[in-house]
C-alpha cells in the first residue's frame, strides 16, 4: 500500500485526543445538504481486512455514513483522498483526516472519485501535471502555468510552502478558510478553484488561468470608454452580489484583486484574492482586515463586542474602486500611513474633480450612496444592481484625460506613501490584520509595511525607498538569492519532491532574458551570473520541494 504523508491541515490538539474519523450527524448540516452521490459499498476492516457493507452518501462538504440504522458525518473540505492498491480487494477510495482513515471498496470507484476531486484534498499533483514556467511570485505563494496532463488543458497554479505557513500566525486556519470559502462559489466574474493538491512540501491550488492581467495596468495603458466602465462596474457589482448571498464578505477590494479573462475585453472583469474573506454566519478568523484607503469605515472603528459590520463593507470598497476609475486619483490622500487611515476613516471624500462634476448624474448618484459613510445608508450590492446608471445609455466617450492620473496612482499611493521613487518591491499595499492577500490568479502581489514575529506580535518596519532598478536587475538579483538559498536550506539536503521552480527556471529564463533586455544595458554581465547560478542549482543531486515564500504577514494596525 502507499505511505500516507501527514496532512498539512491535520490539527494536533484533536489527533492527540484519538477522537473518531466520523462525528455525530448534525441533522441541520444534513437537511440543508445537497446530496450529489449515494451508492452501497463495502468499508474494509483494519485487522482483518473483510469487507462491511454500509452505504454512502456525499454532499457539498461532508460525506456522510449509513451503518445500519445509525448515520454518521465526516467534514471533507481539507480530509485527504487517495487511491490506493489494495492486496485483496483492488484499487479502493482511501478518506483521511486528523491521523484516522476509512477505506471504500465500490464496484464502479470512478464517479465517486471524480467528485472528490472537487472536495478533497488530492496528493498526485506531480503525476498529474506538467509545470511550464513559473508567472508570478507575491508574499508568500508563486504562480506557476501548468498543464494537466489528462487533458492538456492549461491552469495557474498557486503554490504555498507547507513550512512557512506552518510559522504564521493563524496559517493553517486561514489557508483552510480560504479553500472553503472558494470551493462555495460558482459565479463568472470570481475566480475559481478547481482542484486543491498537497504534497509532502507544499499545497497547490489549481485555478483559471486569467489572460487580460490587472485590470489597473489596462485602464492605464489604454482609454476606458464611459460605456466600458459601466458594464465593468455591472460585473463586479454583480459578482459582490453573489458573494452576499451566500452571507460571504471579500474585504479586501481593490484594484490589484481585479483581474480581466481575456486580453481584447476591458469589462470581463474577475474578483481575485479571498484569503481575507469569511462568511458572516460561521466563525471569524480576523475582524478588523483589508487595506487602507479601501477598506470601509465601520471596519476601522469596529471593536471587540460590537456588532458585527456586514456585506456593506464591499460596497464601499467597489465605490472607492469606482472613483478611482472614474477620476484615477485615490480618494483619501494622505503623505504617510495614519494621514490615509484617518481619511479613510472620517470618509473625507473630494467630489469636485472634474470628472465628477462632468458626469451622468445617475453615475454621480450611485457612486455617492456606495461610498456613503455609515453603512445603514449605504446601498447594498443587490440596490446597485437595480441603480438607473446601469439602465442609462451612455455616449461614447473616452475618459482619455484619466489616464495620466491612473498611471500617477499607483506610484503615488498603492506602492508608496506620497511620492516615494523606491521600487514596488519595497513597499506595496498596507494591511490592517492580515496575511498578505493571496495570489488567485495574479502575476504579481508586492510586500507590505509589516511583520510578524513568530508569536503571532507585530512591528511596523519603517523602510526607506531605495534606489530604482531595472526590471532584469530585480529579477536576477531575486533568482539569485533564492537559488543560493535553497543550495543552503535542509529542505534541499533531505526532499524527493520535484522543485517546480527548477523547472520552471530552466523553461522560463531565456524568455525572461529576452523581455527584460530591452530595458537593461547589464543583460550580459547579469545573465552570465545567473547561469552560473541556475548550473549550481543543477548540479545539485538532491531534487528540492518549492522554496518558502519571503514575507507572508500579518499585521494588527494602530489605529487613531
Amino acid at each position: 500500500m502507499n505511505t500516507e504523508i501527514a496532512s498539512f491541515f491535520d490539527n494536533p490538539d484533536v489527533m492527540t485526543k484519538t477522537p473518531p474519523l466520523w462525528q455525530t450527524l448534525n441533522q441541520d448540516i444534513y437537511d440543508n445538504d445537497n446530496i450529489v452521490f449515494q451508492q452501497d459499498c463495502y468499508k474494509i476492516a483494519k485487522k482483518s481486512k473483510q469487507l462491511r457493507p454500509i452505504t454512502i452518501q456525499l454532499g457539498n462538504e461532508h460525506i456522510y455514513c449509513i451503518n445500519k440504522d445509525t448515520m454518521f458525518q465526516l467534514q471533507i473540505t481539507v480530509a485527504m483522498m487517495n487511491i490506493i492498491k489494495h492486496d485483496q480487494h483492488g484499487n479502493i477510495i482511501r478518506l483521511s483526516r486528523n491521523g484516522k482513515y476509512i477505506d471504500l471498496k465500490l464496484e464502479d470507484y470512478t464517479t465517486l472519485k471524480n467528485l472528490l476531486n472537487y472536495r478533497c484534498l488530492q496528493s498526485t499533483f506531480h503525476d498529474e501535471f506538467g509545470v511550464t514556467k513559473m508567472i508570478g511570485k507575491g508574499s508568500f505563494a508563486k504562480v506557476y502555468l501548468a498543464t494537466k496532463k489528462s487533458t492538456g488543458i492549461n491552469y495557474a497554479v498557486k503554490a504555498f510552502n507547507k513550512e512557512f505557513m506552518l510559522e504564521q500566525f493563524k496559517g493553517r486556519e486561514s489557508l483552510e478558510n480560504e479553500i472553503k470559502v472558494m470551493r462555495r462559489l460558482n459565479q463568472e466574474n470570481l475566480v475559481k478553484l478547481h482542484e486543491v493538491y498537497e504534497t509532502q512540501n507544499s499545497i497547490y491550488f489549481i485555478l483559471d488561468i486569467l489572460k487580460g492581467g490587472e485590470l489597473l495596468s489596462r485602464v492605464k495603458s489604454q482609454p476606458l470608454s464611459a460605456p466600458n466602465l459601466q458594464k465593468l462596474m455591472y460585473n463586479l457589482m454583480k459578482a459582490l452580489c453573489h458573494l452576499h448571498s451566500k452571507k460571504c464578505i471579500h474585504r479586501d477590494l481593490k484594484p490589484e484583486n481585479l483581474l480581466l479573462k481575456e486580453k481584447d475585453n476591458d469589462t470581463d472583469v474577475v474578483i481575485a484574492d479571498f484569503g481575507l474573506a469569511c462568511f458572516l454566519n460561521e466563525d471569524i478568523l480576523f475582524k478588523r482586515c483589508g487595506t487602507p484607503g479601501f477598506v470601509a469605515p465601520e471596519i476601522l472603528i469596529y471593536k471587540e463586542g460590537d456588532p458585527f459590520y456586514d456585506e456593506k463593507c464591499d460596497v464601499f470598497s467597489a465605490g472607492v474602486i469606482f472613483y478611482i476609475l472614474l477620476t484615477g486619483r485615490q480618494p483619501f490622500q494622505g503623505t504617510d500611513y495614519k494621514a490615509i487611515l484617518r481619511a479613510n476613516k472620517n470618509c473625507e471624500i473630494n467630489y469636485n474633480l472634474k470628472q465628477i462634476q462632468t458626469a451622468p448624474l445617475q453615475l454621480v448618484d450611485l457612486l455617492k450612496k456606495m461610498l456613503y459613510p455609515e453603512p445603514k445608508g449605504r446601498v447594498s450590492s443587490e440596490d446597485c444592481l437595480k441603480h438607473p446608471y446601469f439602465k442609462e445609455i451612455f455616449k461614447e466617450q473616452d475618459l482619455i484625460d484619466v489616464q495620466e492620473s491612473l498611471r500617477e496612482y499607483e506610484k503615488d499611493f498603492v506602492y508608496g506613501l506620497g511620492k516615494q521613487q523606491g521600487p514596488p518591491s519595497q513597499v506595496g499595499s498596507m494591511q490592517l490584520q492580515q496575511r498578505q492577500p493571496a495570489l488567485n490568479g495574479r502575476i504579481d502581489t508586492m510586500g507590505s509595511f509589516s511583520n510578524v514575529s513568530n508569536n503571532g506580535s507585530v512591528t511596523r518596519l519603517d523602510q526607506k525607498p531605495q534606489p530604482q532598478q531595472s526590471k532584469f536587475s530585480q529579477f536576477s538579483q531575486s533568482m539569485k538569492q533564492q537559488l543560493n538559498q535553497d543550495a543552503n536550506s535542509p529542505v534541499a539536503k533531505k526532499s524527493n519532491q520535484s522543485d517546480l521552480r527548477k523547472t520552471a527556471l530552466k523553461n522560463s529564463f531565456q524568455q525572461q532574458i529576452n523581455q527584460m533586455s530591452k530595458d537593461d544595458d547589464c543583460v550580459n554581465e547579469e545573465a552570465s551570473h545567473l547561469e552560473d547560478a541556475i548550473s549550481k542549482l543543477n548540479a545539485q543531486t538532491p531534487k528540492m520541494g518549492l522554496k518558502k515564500a519571503s514575507s507572508y504577514k500579518v499585521q494588527k494596525s494602530t489605529m487613531e
